[in-house]
């Protein structure tokens, strides 16, 4: 007899990233195999936390994962947790908490924390390492967003998994749909990136060309458009004075509907990359983007992107300067070729493929 899943999405006590938008549309329309409850790190509900209560939550969470990682001991502190039920993991270190089984389901967005530990805070590498350690010791069922990171999970940790699949991410309802609100400090036309702002999204490498090319004297604006993560107060101090350079921090989804609409085209040179919602959500606008050509980005843009070696400034500098010179017909030949590819993305898709593996783990009809 079948047997509903458990859901532990602690990842929603920050629900500002691209994580949280892919795992709240799983969690919403796979409901028929999920239980209602959801654990929030060691709190059960129906209801996300919000507010005070979601900060301390979220603060406690993050204690308990350090501890756990510098030492096996707080395990006899503090058991972890058990379930007879199937769990699904909406994040990798939220295994810490669980004795694991083959039933369980990971959704493992990368693992840029191993391969690429210099764009992360310290100790993040150190939390990330044990975590795929015990993922591999127990091999549970995993869902991977993109083939990129498939394929860099079994180069290190070989094919230790029960099962694994690639299921990519919907794009967002809320960003193709809705109300829109301009943003007072963005005039047209202008150049967009969207995305946490740091080292690992390579905004400082954008705004480099951009100036060398000169387009703020041609009256185009280059607006960057996120929160911070490590790497970022280089970027904003870079930028500072920068004529045409826009920093507009994180967005409501109405203003960022008004930059997708607006814009001239899409810039996002990744150093690294999980997915990269935004640049399907860019080409669902009606945008011609300028993506990294390897990893995770040249994967979901595919060959109708403009495609740049994003640590090669005059590589960087010859995207850019492409991307403002196609014609309307340039751009619609290659909007063509990136909606189709694009199609993979859709939510019915995303939905029937993740009932397919929570139909297999669970024993449910």
């Amino acid at each position: 007899m079948g047997r509903l899943i458990d859901v532990e999405f602690s990842l929603a006590l920050n629900n500002k990233t691209g994580k949280y938008f892919i795992c709240r549309d799983i969690i919403v329309d796979g409901a028929n195999y999920l239980n209602e409850q959801v654990r929030y790190w060691r709190v059960r509900s129906k209801r996300l936390p919000g507010g005070l209560w979601a900060r301390i939550l979220g603060r406690l969470m993050t204690w308990e994962v350090r501890l756990r990682t510098c030492s096996d001991l707080f395990d006899t502190i503090a058991p972890r947790l058990r379930s007879k039920a199937p769990v699904l993991f909406s994040d990798p270190l939220q295994v810490l908490f669980y004795q694991l089984k083959s039933s369980d389901i990971l959704i493992c967005h990368d693992i840029g924390p191993i391969t690429h530990p210099a764009f992360y805070d310290a100790g993040v590498e150190d939390m990330y390492r044990k975590v795929y350690v015990e993922v591999a010791r127990a091999r549970l069922n995993i869902v991977f967003v993109t083939e990129s990171s498939k394929l860099e999970y079994e180069r290190i940790f070989g094919r230790s998994y029960a099962t694994a699949r690639v299921i990519s991410p919907a794009i967002r309802r809320e960003s193709v749909a809705g109300p829109t609100e301009p943003v007072p400090q963005v005039v047209q036309p202008f150049l967009l990136t969207v995305g946490a702002v740091g080292t690992r999204k390579n905004q400082l490498g954008a705004a480099r060309a951009f100036e060398k090319l000169g387009l703020a004297r041609a009256g185009v604006q280059y607006v960057i458009c996120g929160g911070p993560e490590p790497g970022a107060e280089e970027v904003f101090d870079a930028v500072a004075a920068q004529p045409g350079v826009v920093v507009t921090g994180y967005v409501g989804e109405a203003q960022l509907r008004w930059l997708y609409a607006n814009a001239a085209g899409f810039v996002l040179p990744s150093l690294l990359e999980g997915f990269g919602i935004p640049v399907a959500e860019a080409v669902a606008h009606g945008l011609v983007p300028l993506v990294s050509n390897k990893g995770a980005l040249a994967e979901v843009a595919g060959p109708a992107a403009i495609l740049v070696d994003p640590i090669d400034e005059s590589d960087l500098c010859r995207g850019l300067r492409e991307l403002m010179a196609l014609s309307q017909s340039e751009v619609d030949q290659r909007l063509d070729d990136l909606r189709r590819n694009i199609e993979r993305f859709t939510p019915a898709r995303a939905k029937a493929l993740w009932n397919e593996a929570f139909q297999q783990v669970s024993g449910l009809p």
